[in-house]
């Protein structure tokens, strides 16, 4: 569905879907798309508990959701299908690839790694990737278009006077914000703990192959893929691209019944059997072992973070720029965070963030998935915006007001020349 996107996504990953009231069908037409009333359902429960309003307890007023739901969906068909005639609105797929990222590096930093994000999404990366890749360039190229046509809409000094003294007592505080950076390590295997993964794997394969034991059998009693194991490990003929990098480049270069050394992969190790390969696809079992780290590799990791403290504490501008470099290697809560709400950041780090002092590096503290180090750098407090101590927000306000009304009225015009059914409920 257009633009669900990754805010639904994380809806649906933190919360229980409210029960469905009516069945799913076509809730509107506009132009070639089909709205379906599960989708705005979607969209309208989100806002529902972003309201923190019960649809069981009032569901008059949740009926009102859904119909401002219903209206705003068929506005965004509307305005994209506009968008898609303007020759000047180009998105990228390298620009898709970056909002996305980003989109999912904030949910990893809010749940706390990738390794949580994805257990609570049900779904791969490769596949949450898949899936929400369209709705972003969606939304970008209606996002381009929208900017197109509002950029030049300003407003004059008194404007926002006007603007302020209308609508002050209705203008949100600016909340609390800290600026601070965290540098996370992982726990990970060591070699150690590596050799004793890639030891067993072996004696698997001397089984398989002296036929003491099938590979079908020895990777449902042994393999840790809870997807493939119980059915023998088989993963049915896959294209290329679909599998991890690591393991498709020993599959494709193997012959049909070979059997592979185990391969390590960010899944684990891997015993691999390709059982056939027809152009662009292959047909392959694995047996998968996850490696579990052990206290001395837990001692190794936090001696690795105890060095950077010490090589940092005074060293904000290292700090940041190693935090940048675990940032795109682990996916983690790692990385530089500006001016950031308190209501955004995890309970674990801003537990942390109240202890320190300005400019103070904490030791390392341990979490669930490993050490982290937290940078606090800066402090703002809540406070009431008003045209003496913030007269670029309260002029930034008035001026998406007036462009709001103008791209509103311009919609409502455009709609008067596309196709809209809406279907009763």
């Amino acid at each position: 569905m257009l633009f669900k996107g990754l805010v639904l996504l994380f809806y649906f990953i933190f919360s229980v879907c409210f029960s469905q009231g009516k069945v799913d069908g076509v809730a509107a037409i506009v132009g070639k798309n089909v709205v379906l009333h599960s989708d705005v359902l979607q969209q309208a429960q989100f806002v529902a508990m972003d309201k923190q309003i019960d649809p069981s307890k009032k569901p008059y007023l949740f009926e009102q959701i859904y119909l401002s739901t219903l209206d705003n969906i068929i506005n965004q068909y509307a305005v994209l299908d506009a968008a898609a005639k303007d020759t000047n609105i180009v998105v990228s797929n390298d620009d898709v690839d970056r909002a996305l990222n980003q989109q999912i590096d904030d949910f990893i930093f809010k749940a706390g790694s990738e390794e949580l994000f994805l257990e609570m999404a049900g779904m791969s990366m490769r596949q949450i990737k898949a899936d929400y890749w369209q709705d972003i360039r969606d939304m970008m190229i209606v996002e381009r278009f929208q900017y197109s046509k509002i950029q030049n809409v300003d407003v004059s000094r008194i404007e926002v006077l006007q603007f302020y003294n209308s609508f002050k007592d209705s203008i949100p505080s600016s909340p609390e914000k800290y600026s601070f950076s965290i540098i996370e390590i992982p726990f990970s295997a060591g070699d150690k703990s590596d050799k004793i993964t890639i030891n067993f794997l072996k004696e698997l394969k001397g089984k398989i192959q002296s036929n003491i034991a099938s590979f079908d059998s020895i990777a449902q009693i042994y393999s840790q893929d809870p997807g493939s194991a119980p059915t023998g490990g088989y993963l049915g003929f896959t294209p290329r691209g679909a599998l991890v990098k690591e393991y498709e480049e020993v599959a494709y270069s193997m012959e049909v019944g070979e059997i592979s050394d185990p391969i390590k992969s960010d899944f684990g190790y891997h015993l691999i059997k390709l059982l056939d390969k027809q152009g662009e696809k292959i047909s392959t079992q694995h047996i998968l072992r996850i490696t579990v780290y052990s206290d001395e590799d837990k001692t190794q990791i936090y001696n690795s973070v105890y060095d950077i403290y010490s090589q940092t504490t005074g060293h904000p501008s290292i700090f940041d720029s190693l935090s940048n470099t675990y940032s795109k290697k682990y996916k983690n809560s790692s990385g530089k965070y500006s001016n950031f709400p308190v209501s955004r950041i995890p309970s674990y780090i801003f537990t942390q963030l109240e202890l320190l002092n300005f400019d103070e590096l904490s030791q390392p503290i341990e979490v669930d998935n490993g050490y982290l180090l937290v940078y606090f750098y800066d402090y703002q407090k809540e406070f009431v915006p008003d045209i003496d101590n913030s007269w670029d927000l309260i002029y930034k306000y008035a001026k998406q007001k007036k462009q709001n009304i103008f791209f509103t009225n311009w919609v409502k015009n455009i709609k008067a020349n596309i196709y809209i059914k809406i279907f009763d409920g």
